[in-house]
């Protein structure tokens, strides 16, 4: 009879769990992701709603474990993007800088647009030379025409204002046709 009121106890402290949302760590832990394949919709949901401490403790983990930024599947690596975006930690400035010389061209913009974000309306010096620089890398041009991160950096440039980004993007804009109307158009609002 106590073994019985027992279980009826322990299944009980389980459904409460399950109602209350805080089964939601043990059903899948960052420990037994793939961070090297596609996210799974649970596991990705739990992941944008970590707090920032949660994910500095994650990233702790991954390194640990021997992951880099590198190593993540494109689909991780723009989530940090994505939960970087708002966020001034060391861990984060280091993820943007990476993500923006990424080697999949959707992390190198959600990283231009996220740089954008993150310091829209400072001016911020740093900011600005690193968006000029992975402006410049081929790998953000099928020859001598723009693909869309070039694009995305202008946007970025704009966003984050003052003087020195009205200049930058003029220059950068120009020559070519499609990034100077854009760089225009960017320029009268």
């Amino acid at each position: 009879m106590v073994r019985g009121g027992f279980a009826k106890f322990y299944q009980m402290g389980l459904i409460l769990l399950l109602i209350s949302g805080s089964w939601m760590g043990y059903a899948a832990t960052p420990s037994s992701w793939n961070w090297t394949r596609s996210p799974e919709k649970k596991d990705w949901q739990i992941f944008m709603k970590m707090s920032e401490a949660e994910h500095n403790t994650l990233w702790k983990g991954l390194r640990g474990h021997g992951l880099t930024f590198e190593t993540l599947s494109w689909e991780w690596r723009t989530g940090w993007v994505q939960v970087c975006t708002r966020r001034s930690s060391q861990l984060c400035a280091h993820i943007l800088q990476w993500a923006l010389f990424d080697r999949a061209l959707v992390v190198r913009a959600e990283s231009a647009s996220a740089m954008g974000t993150r310091f829209a309306g400072t001016g911020h010096p740093p900011a600005l030379r690193l968006l000029a620089t992975a402006y410049a890398v081929q790998q953000n041009k099928k020859g001598k025409d723009p693909l869309y991160v070039q694009f995305r950096i202008l946007h970025a440039i704009q966003q984050i204002g003052g003087t020195e980004s009205r200049t930058l993007g003029h220059k950068l804009a120009h020559p070519p046709p499609a990034t100077a109307r854009y760089w225009t158009r960017l320029a009268m609002r």
